[in-house]
C-alpha cells in the first residue's frame, strides 16, 4: 500500500472540502486583506461599526420554517446590509423553477433546430409544457424565461462544438463534459441563485433559493447575505462578473457587513440524512470563511476598543473558532511587530 500517496489524496481531499472553491491572488491571507482594503475603500468603515451579526439574535424565535417565516428572514438581512428589496422577488422554489427552464429550453430547442444538433443534444425535459405554462403563470415567468434563454445558448453552444469537432478524442472529452451536464438535475448542488431580471422585461432581480433550506435558518440567513453580494457587487456593476475570484468576494462581502458567523459555520455541513457524508456551501470554504471572519474581527478593533472576538465565541462552530482564534493571534503578533518597528504600541 501506497502510504505517502494515500496521505496526499486525504490532504488534496480536505483542501478540497474546507479550503477556498476559487484560486484567490496571492494567497487567501493577502487575498482577504487586499479584498477587504478594496470593500472598506468602495463602502466606507460603517459596515465594520455595526456589531456582527449573532445567529441567536437575528433569527426571530417565531421562525417555522414556513415560506413566509423564510422571507420576513430576507427582508431582515436586506435590512442588515442596507440594500433596497423593493425590486427583489425571493422565492424558495429554485428547483422547480430551474427544471422548469430547462425543460422550456429542450421543448425549444426541438422546435427550433436542425436535427443534427437535436441528435447531439443529451439535454432531457422533466416537465411537459403545460407543467411549465402551470409555474409561469403563478408567478415565476421572469425566472422561468431568463433561465430557459441561458440554458438553450448554452446547449446550442455544447452540441454546436460536438458536432463540429474531427479530432475523436476531443470529440469524446466534450461529450464527456456535456453528459456530466445532461445527467446532473438542473440546479442540483446549489442552494441559492441570483438573477438580473431585465433579460426577461423586468426592472428588478430574483433570489431563488432551495426548498431544502426553509427547515434551517441560518442556511436562509448565510445564503441571502450571498446573493444580496450579487445584487450590490454585480447589479451595480462594481465588479466584473467574470473575474475568477467573483464569488468569493461575494462572500467576503457578506463577512464585511457582519454575516461572517453565518458563513463560516454554515461552510461544511452534514448532508441530511447521510451520517457521515459532508458537503460545501460558499466559496471561501470553511478556512477561508474563518480567517475572514478573523480579519473582520481585527478590523473593526482597531476602530474602535473592544474584545477582539466580541460576543462570538458560543455563537461559533468549534472547527471555525480554533481557526477563527489562531488567525487572530497571528493578525495581533504581526500588528505588534509592526509596531515595534513603527515605535508606536499597538492600541
Amino acid at each position: 500500500m501506497n502510504l505517502i500517496g494515500a496521505w496526499r489524496r486525504r490532504q488534496r481531499h480536505r483542501e478540497q472540502l474546507y479550503g477556498p472553491k476559487v484560486l484567490l491572488p496571492g494567497g487567501p491571507e493577502q487575498w482577504i486583506e487586499d479584498s477587504l482594503d478594496w470593500l472598506i475603500g468602495r463602502f466606507g468603515v460603517e459596515p465594520l461599526r455595526r456589531s456582527p451579526v449573532l445567529p441567536s439574535e437575528f433569527v426571530p424565535a417565531w421562525y417555522d420554517g414556513s415560506e413566509r417565516a423564510a422571507r420576513e428572514l430576507c427582508l431582515r438581512v436586506c435590512a442588515w446590509m442596507e440594500v433596497p428589496d423593493d425590486r427583489i422577488r425571493f422565492s424558495f422554489r429554485m428547483e422547480e423553477v430551474r427544471a422548469a427552464a430547462r425543460s422550456a429550453a429542450v421543448h425549444r430547442l426541438n422546435a427550433e433546430l436542425s436535427g443534427d444538433l437535436i441528435a447531439i443534444s443529451g439535454l432531457r425535459a422533466t416537465m411537459t409544457s403545460a407543467e411549465v405554462d402551470a409555474l409561469a403563470a403563478s408567478g415565476f415567468a421572469a425566472e422561468i424565461g431568463v433561465l430557459a434563454e441561458r440554458e438553450l445558448q448554452a446547449e446550442v453552444k455544447r452540441s454546436t462544438a460536438i458536432l463540429q469537432e474531427t479530432d475523436l478524442d476531443r470529440r469524446a472529452e466534450l461529450c464527456r463534459r456535456a453528459e456530466a451536464i445532461w445527467s446532473t438535475p438542473a440546479g442540483s448542488g446549489s442552494r441559492a441563485a441570483w438573477l438580473d431580471l431585465r433579460a426577461g422585461g423586468i426592472e428588478g432581480t430574483a433570489v431563488m433559493l432551495s426548498a431544502t433550506t426553509l427547515a434551517d435558518p441560518a442556511a436562509v440567513v448565510a445564503a441571502t447575505a450571498h446573493e444580496l453580494g450579487h445584487e450590490v457587487l454585480w447589479g451595480y456593476h462594481l465588479i466584473d462578473r467574470s473575474r475568477p475570484d467573483a464569488e468569493a468576494l461575494t462572500d467576503l462581502f457578506a463577512v464585511f457587513h457582519g454575516f461572517g458567523i453565518f458563513l463560516a459555520n454554515q461552510a461544511v455541513e452534514r448532508v441530511p440524512g447521510r451520517r457521515s457524508a459532508l458537503q460545501t456551501l460558499g466559496y471561501l470554504g470553511e478556512r477561508g470563511a474563518s480567517d475572514a471572519l478573523a480579519a473582520y474581527c481585527f478590523r473593526r478593533h482597531l476602530l474602535f476598543p473592544e474584545s477582539l472576538f466580541p460576543a462570538m465565541p458560543t455563537e461559533v462552530d468549534r472547527a471555525v473558532r480554533i481557526r477563527t482564534f489562531a488567525r487572530l493571534a497571528s493578525l495581533v503578533k504581526d500588528a505588534e511587530i509592526d509596531s515595534i518597528q513603527e515605535g508606536a504600541p499597538l492600541t
